[in-house]
């Protein structure tokens, strides 16, 4: 079974980077140490634009990830950056040469 990675592409509010950067790193360290499935999660700030960040996130499979999306750190991380966010695209993609 192929490893799944989702790529979280976040338009954020103007001013709310710093706020939200704290509180995905918390969000991230609570998926690796909870989550067996969950394998990698990668917060990637571009340099050059201060209202996007990207999540790179590996899962063991489709299981793991609709396990993630359970959890109710997952809904806390959701209600707490629901008004830092301003778009949010979410892409699955399956791992090739792994």
């Amino acid at each position: 079974m192929s490893k799944i990675a989702l790529v979280v592409d976040l338009k954020l509010v103007p001013g709310t980077r710093e706020r939200f950067i704290a509180r995905v790193r918390e969000h991230a360290r609570t998926c690796l140490a909870s989550e067996p499935g969950c394998l990698q999660f990668d917060i990637l700030i571009p340099t050059d634009d201060g209202e996007r960040v990207f999540l790179y996130e590996v899962y063991a499979d489709q299981a793991a990830i609709e396990a993630h999306d359970a959890t109710p750190h997952m809904a806390a991380y959701r209600a707490d950056t629901a008004a830092m966010i301003a778009a949010r695209t979410r892409t699955a993609c399956t791992l090739v040469g792994d």
